[in-house]
This record gives C-alpha cells, sequence and structure tokens, in this order.
C-alpha cells in the first residue's frame, strides 16, 4: 500500500493545481480573500441604493412634469 499512496502523492503533488482549476475548488488563497471581497461589496450597496432613491424620486419628478405638459397641451 506504500507505493500507492507515494505514488498518489506524487500525482496530486504535480498536479494540485490543474485539479483546482479543473475542477473549479477553492483554494487557501481564496478563502482567505473571502471576508474582504465579502466587505467589498458590501461596501457598494450603500452607494447603490442612494444612486436607486435619487433616480427613482427624479423620475418621480420628470413623470410629474411630464403629465403637467401632458394636461396643458390641446
Amino acid at each position: 500500500m506504500k507505493v500507492i499512496d507515494d505514488y498518489l502523492d506524487e500525482y496530486l503533488d504535480r498536479n494540485m493545481e490543474f485539479l483546482i482549476e479543473e475542477w473549479d475548488l477553492a483554494s487557501t488563497r481564496n478563502i482567505s480573500s473571502l471576508s474582504r471581497r465579502i466587505r467589498e461589496l458590501e461596501g457598494g450597496v450603500d452607494p447603490v441604493k442612494d444612486f436607486c432613491d435619487q433616480a427613482s424620486r427624479r423620475l418621480g419628478e420628470l413623470e410629474a412634469r411630464l403629465k403637467k405638459l401632458k394636461e396643458g397641451s390641446p
């Protein structure tokens, strides 16, 4: 069994990077940066919410102006 174990160990050592990529496995590097990446994404949520709120208000104002223009035209 030692020969098979050694062979498998060598195979995995030689091909680990390829196996991780091929099977789309998470590596320690991916996992260690996960918390940072999540914080960065969460930090981008508030500005997007603010933009959506402002755009919605502006759209409401534009729709109200359009309605007034339509009501005033013959």
